[in-house]
């Protein structure tokens, strides 16, 4: 069956990866882009399948009292960076709490009034200047400018409402080959900048390494004197009071404010790292965890696969090289390698921070090694959070509690932190 013809839906609510859903007449369900709970709205159908069609909106029939119209121009011109800048950032938080407790139930096969027992409202980001990283892409003559929803058509920018100020100046001045993807990260402590990029053609060799630091009269040129270029450039931030280097390839929080945000709730999820004689950061990345919440630990152990992140954690950890050599140890492995030795001292608390897939079985049986009576799993995806929590359940942790942070406003990103106990 193919549908051509427009369609009237009415949305019922916010489903994970951002669409609202509703019901076709014939019982299949729709993923509809653009459309917010309640709203009666006419869409197109871009994917017909047997069980379920993905639409987009073309008109609302009846809005939505949370509907806004996006503030920034880009947005309503086609850039897909902020796919949620027509909801109301009010209403946003509390949908995405919506779309956690609904993955929990589907997803996670959870009892509903345990659902309800242990998912909370965490805190939120400032909704405007949060981001102190973004990605954009080269155009015809110089330009740049983030790519349109679903699709690799590239709307132009000159600011970005959500980035902070010392990006959008960047942007005022640089000049991008066409293709060329540029990262720009500020830091908000010191205001230092780093830019690398990738070329098309460094893309399609997968399979060799990939440069970023190609000299700039060929792919980037226009950039201030004082912005750190190529793999090697590094900045430092502040979260917690404590300074953290971070290279310009390494991962790091959207900003700063949301990075304090997941320390502090790290912290309430696991008040056992105050005094814990061992404590693990999974997915460690540049050190967040390690040089913050765990800082009273007698001894911390560091895993995390990247490169940089590695060489940044050092840094960032090296204060603790005076309390012994067992005081800290970074592994530079995938989770779902590595393995504790026999020699070991017993783990108090892991804290597991992975990227959007989460700890899947691999990372599940290696949290399992290590026997912690106490799992923090701090997650950026709703669906990998309910498999990551029937995993841990069925392995005989018990879910205490679910915070739900609001850390990409205008976007349907969530993040949760979750604490897990052993039965």
């Amino acid at each position: 069956m193919s549908l051509i013809e427009p369609l009237t839906v009415r949305a019922e609510r916010m489903v994970a990866g951002g669409d609202a859903m509703a019901r076709l007449e014939d019982g299949r369900v729709a993923f509809v882009t653009g459309a917010l709970p309640g709203e009666e709205v006419e869409v197109e159908v871009r994917n017909d399948r047997k069980d379920f069609v993905k639409a987009t909106v073309t008109e609302v029939l009846e809005p939505s009292p949370d509907r806004v119209v996006p503030t920034c121009p880009h947005r309503r011109e086609g850039c897909g960076g902020c796919g949620w800048m027509h909801f109301d950032t009010d209403a946003q938080i509390a949908a995405k709490v919506g779309i956690v407790s609904e993955s929990l139930r589907r997803v996670g096969r959870f009892d509903a009034d345990e659902v309800e027992r242990v998912v909370a409202v965490g805190g939120a980001v400032d909704p405007y200047g949060y981001r102190t990283t973004i990605r954009l892409v080269g155009m015809p003559g110089g330009g740049v400018g983030f790519r349109e929803e679903r699709s690799d058509e590239v709307v132009p920018i000159d600011h970005c409402q959500v980035a902070h100020e010392n990006l959008s100046q960047v942007l005022r001045s640089v000049s991008v080959a066409p293709g060329v993807e540029l990262t720009l990260r500020t830091s908000a402590a010191t205001n230092g900048v780093t830019a690398r990029w990738t070329r098309p053609e460094d893309r399609k060799r997968r399979n060799e390494k990939r440069r970023s630091n190609a000299p700039a009269g060929e792919s980037v040129s226009g950039l201030p004197a004082d912005v750190h270029i190529g793999d090697r450039a590094f900045l430092v931030e502040q979260v917690d009071g404590v300074n953290l280097q971070v290279s310009a390839p390494s991962f790091f929080q959207a900003g700063p404010a949301g990075a304090e945000l997941l320390v502090d709730a790290v912290r309430r999820a696991a008040p056992e790292l105050a005094d814990a004689d061992h404590a693990v950061d999974a997915y460690g990345g540049v050190g967040l965890f390690a040089a913050t919440v765990m800082r009273s630990a007698r001894r911390v152990t560091l895993i995390e696969s990247a490169r940089s992140s590695c060489f940044d954690a050092k840094e960032n950890l090296k204060h603790r090289a005076g309390q012994g050599d067992k005081s800290v140890e970074i592994v530079r492995s995938d989770m779902g390698d590595w393995k504790p030795g026999d020699d070991i001292d017993p783990i108090d608390v892991v804290v597991a921070d992975p990227a959007r897939p989460g700890l899947a079985k691999p990372g599940v049986a290696a949290v399992m090694r290590m026997d912690a009576p106490v799992v923090v799993l701090v997650s950026c995806d709703p669906v990998s959070l309910a498999r990551d929590a029937r995993l841990l359940v069925d392995e005989g942790y018990r879910m205490e509690s679910v915070e739900v942070f609001d850390l990409f406003p205008q976007t349907p990103h969530v993040e949760c932190v979750t604490r897990f106990v052993r039965n």
